[in-house]
């Protein structure tokens, strides 16, 4: 078998799979790899990103006693723009502690990279191959889609 055989059905969610499947693996970063899946491979990764470096900061802000600092702004930015798959994680990890928080995303982090990192092996192995998310795939709207329209109107 060509490796170009193997590469054509690769599934980027492999990684998140494992993860989610593995008994050893703290159940809040099981729960973070499922969440993942079916996200854009680029929009995992930085929206991942941004949202570390945001509880880092706010971590940081909380150890030096700051109220409003980088951390705080940072985070109300990410609120405020309500981007869906960032508010899913923040669903999911505003209630841990922040340091918990902060090295949860980063093996998440490390985790959509490598996914990311996986278009390469593809590309080298000559398969044209383009990532469809789970919105890409689905068939009619979804309920966000139509409260947005619904908020649009307002």
């Amino acid at each position: 078998m060509k490796m170009k055989d193997v590469m054509e059905r690769y599934d980027y969610d492999l990684p998140l799979l494992d993860a989610l499947n593995d008994p050893e693996l703290s159940p809040d970063r099981r729960v973070l790899a499922g969440a993942t899946m079916g996200v854009c491979l680029g929009t995992a990764y930085f929206a991942v990103s941004e949202m570390e470096e945001a509880f880092a900061q706010l971590a940081d802000d909380d150890d030096h006693d700051r109220r409003h600092g980088e951390g705080y702004l940072a985070m109300e930015a990410i609120l405020e723009e309500q981007r869906p798959f960032q508010m899913r994680l923040w669903h999911l990890m505003y209630e841990s502690s922040l340091n918990q928080a902060v090295g949860d995303l980063r093996w998440l982090k490390m985790v959509v990279y490598q996914r990311a990192q996986m278009v390469n092996a593809v590309r080298d192995a000559g398969v044209n191959d383009r990532y469809w998310t789970y919105a890409e795939g689905r068939e009619g709207n979804s309920a966000a889609e139509l409260m947005a329209k619904v908020t649009a109107r307002r």
